[in-house]
């Protein structure tokens, strides 16, 4: 009888812990799941964005053709820059092209100061304006995106959730936006001239 009461506390205890393991399983791939879930709903905030900015651009560029006839390699380089973010495939090459497209799109408004017909054009103003409120929303989406990528990637490496993340078929993502690596170096300031 002695027997029967320990095979059953054992088989109790099994029972228990298998509970316990399954609902531990359980819990982690559903917030695995709402994480991945939030950094794809985040990065569709980012692609809106940028999309908005791919689409001033031809107009923005349009407006300064008819200032700058001189200046084609910055427009080339622009058109450039917005048909690979237009062609990009997967999340990387994406992240990548609107990386160019922003270090492409900075000479674009430093034309104004070598044209000054061009910082009285209503249109380039205006395009201007917008352009630059679409780069803040850009900026802060990319933060948005970067921060909720971040919250998956550490939930994902988290012991034990890192167990049941491969199980689950979730693994860690390094899709972050970077900043351009040629602005580590500080500009020269020349007060001589």
């Amino acid at each position: 009888m002695k027997s029967l009461w320990i095979g059953l506390g054992v088989v109790g205890v099994i029972i228990v812990l298998l509970l316990f393991v399954g609902g531990s399983y359980v819990s982690t791939k559903n917030t695995l799941v709402q994480k991945n879930e939030e950094v794809d709903r985040q990065y569709s905030q980012v692609n809106v964005a940028q999309q908005r900015r791919l689409d001033l651009i031809p107009n923005l560029v349009a407006s300064v053709k008819g200032y700058v006839n001189e200046e084609t390699t910055v427009l080339t380089n622009i058109a450039n820059a917005r048909a690979a973010v237009i062609g990009a495939t997967d999340r990387a090459s994406s992240i990548q092209a609107n990386n160019r497209l922003d270090v492409a799109l900075s000479p674009l408004l430093r034309l104004q100061e070598a044209y000054p017909n061009l910082k009285g054009n209503e249109q380039f103003i205006r395009l201007e304006d917008e352009l630059a409120g679409t780069e803040n929303r850009i900026a802060v989406e990319r933060g948005r995106y970067n921060k909720d990528l971040e919250d998956y990637n550490v939930y994902v490496r988290q012991f034990p959730n890192s167990l049941w993340a491969g199980m689950a078929g979730f693994s860690y993502r390094n899709e972050y936006f970077k900043g351009d690596p040629s602005n580590s170096v500080a500009p020269k300031v020349d007060f001589g001239k």
